[in-house]
């Protein structure tokens, strides 16, 4: 699947942020002042409810930030941020517990599996020693047409004729080592399409189960594992024009960690407390 690439939110790179789409969408909207999700919400962040949508989803699917064509998002006042995102967590819940998702994810899963390797079938010694034997009389055959057509060059071609007759009279021995080798070759080929085949799928099954709602609870509990222990009262300096943690510890967090800590303790918490009931629910199911 063809997956578009979006500038990083708060950045000038295009950072992915592997963070459940739940967290991701929160934080895009998480200045936003507290009201249901109406038209006139979509309206306020610049984009229509289909778009809002349509991010919350990839956000989900691939565990990015999904945020471009959100162009309202710096003019709208910083209020009622609790409020704001117990509405969008809400929201993307019942977004993504749709059977539309769960359509749109099994989808995405089917076209996502590794293709079988179009494997050819193995030759024997016999069907090499005589296929080999055939290209090596036809190269003798056009080496000698050429040395007839262009006789300036027959000299420097008779090196390389004789060579051609030398391993035709070799081929004669169905037990050279050559056709050993190619066989040899042909058959490490094969069961090494088919190893890293297999490695795919293995990886295609657990990054894409085929039950959504564990595919949704692995999303839940990574955004749960990078937002854990976040310092909220970390002291920010400036550095090289940018806002940066005093403690460079925390400069080496993963970005989800940064995020969290940006956003607040009054959004991060509480989507965290939602996020892990959401879990616990998934799991009782």
């Amino acid at each position: 699947m063809t997956q578009k690439t979006y500038r990083y939110f708060g950045t000038r790179t295009a950072t992915a942020i592997v963070v459940c789409g739940l967290f991701a969408v929160l934080f895009v909207l998480s200045s936003f002042r507290a009201q249901k999700l109406t038209d006139d919400m979509w309206k306020m962040l610049g984009i229509n409810k289909q778009s809002g949508d349509e991010k919350i989803k990839n956000s989900f699917m691939y565990g990015y930030l999904y945020y471009y064509g959100v162009k309202n998002a710096k003019n709208l006042a910083v209020n009622d941020r609790a409020a704001v995102a117990k509405d969008l967590l809400t929201y993307t819940k019942a977004f993504v517990s749709s059977s539309a998702f769960k359509k749109q994810y099994d989808d995405m899963r089917k076209q996502s599996k590794p293709e079988e390797p179009a494997l050819k079938p193995l030759r024997s010694i016999e069907q090499i020693q005589k296929e080999e034997i055939a290209k090596t009389e036809k190269s003798i055959k056009d080496i000698e047409k050429n040395m007839k057509e262009m006789p300036q060059f027959a000299k420097s071609m008779e090196p390389v004729l004789d060579m051609q007759k030398k391993n035709l009279k070799e081929y004669q021995d169905p037990k050279h080592s050559y056709f050993t080798a190619i066989a040899q070759g042909e058959k490490y080929d094969q069961e090494n399409q088919l190893r890293n085949h297999k490695e795919r799928t293995e990886q295609w099954k657990k990054s894409m189960p085929e039950n959504v709602n564990d595919f949704i609870a692995e999303r839940l509990q990574k955004m749960l594992d990078d937002t854990k222990d976040i310092d909220y009262n970390a002291q920010l300096v400036e550095k090289y024009g940018k806002k940066r943690f005093a403690n460079p510890k925390y400069e080496g967090k993963k970005q989800e960690w940064k995020q969290g800590f940006r956003a607040g303790k009054e959004v991060t918490e509480p989507a965290r407390a939602f996020a892990q009931q959401w879990l616990n629910e998934l799991k009782g199911k």
